[in-house]
């Protein structure tokens, strides 16, 4: 399993590798978790292993577009070399999003194309929401929060009626965007950073209570859904516990340096 998630990301690196684009630009990164997630899914249809391979790839190049579009500063007072530096970056967004329609289009699958669309639209209105500001209600915030994590998994597990995947994909990326926004800079997370860390959480309407009980409780969810006998591979299963207590480790660790640190 490794080695074959290992050989897909290796080609989306090739696909997203313009020369162009490369000499001014890091090359793109990829979330790795994601990719499992999306193996995961994609693994439980009825389809021969090239169908899997290239819904993954799509998956990620939409995943990559959107978090390019992220990494456009709104700055007003930027240098020369930086204005040229947003421009390509919009650019390599554009391009990425292409590369995902142009697979699709090409083996004629129609309503993948219309489930990611739909799944786009409603990930940047909720980035909409953050960037302006426009909900003021923390709860609504970490809504829109969790939406633009997920709502990628969300759209597709709904369009292959996969509820046990929708409710996992759900509570595993919260509970992980949720302690990066809590920890980092100093959780270690391969997550590409959507907005800067830190924004939500301080906002004086949300109590950090509040927001470690959150956390915890996507946890704990998560870790209940993964000892659902109804999932076929172990593999797969113990991979994503690990996963888990790999980033509640480290929280521990930033909770403690930070106790200690304050005392």
């Amino acid at each position: 399993m490794y080695t074959k998630l290992a050989e897909i990301k290796r080609k989306i690196e090739k696909r997203c590798a313009h020369p162009f684009l490369m000499k001014y630009l890091s090359k793109p990164k990829i979330d790795e978790d994601k990719l499992f997630l999306f193996h995961a899914i994609f693994n439980e249809l009825n389809e021969t292993d090239q169908v899997k391979e290239n819904y993954i790839i799509v998956a990620m190049l939409v995943q990559i577009a959107l978090d390019t579009h992220d990494e456009v500063t709104n700055s007003d007072q930027i240098k020369q070399s930086e204005f040229v530096k947003r421009q390509l970056t919009v650019l390599a967004g554009d391009y990425f999003s292409g590369l995902y329609y142009s697979i699709l289009s090409g083996i004629k699958d129609i309503k993948m194309v219309r489930t990611l669309a739909t799944a786009i639209k409603e990930i940047n209105e909720h980035k909409i929401k953050i960037y302006e500001n426009a909900e003021t209600d923390p709860s609504a915030l970490v809504e829109s929060l969790l939406v633009i994590e997920s709502g990628l998994f969300q759209k597709i597990s709904e369009s292959f009626h996969f509820d046990l995947w929708k409710k996992l994909t759900f509570h595993f990326l919260a509970y992980k965007r949720l302690a990066a926004e809590r920890y980092n800079p100093l959780l270690d997370s391969s997550s590409i950073h959507h907005f800067e860390y830190g924004r939500i959480i301080a906002s004086p309407n949300i109590s950090q209570d509040d927001f470690d009980e959150q956390m915890n409780y996507h946890f704990n969810e998560s870790i209940n859904l993964l000892e659902n006998r109804q999932f076929h591979s172990a593999v797969l299963i113990n991979a994503l516990k690990e996963r888990l207590h790999s980033i509640r480790f480290n929280e521990e660790i930033c909770l403690n340096k930070t106790v200690e640190e304050g005392s």
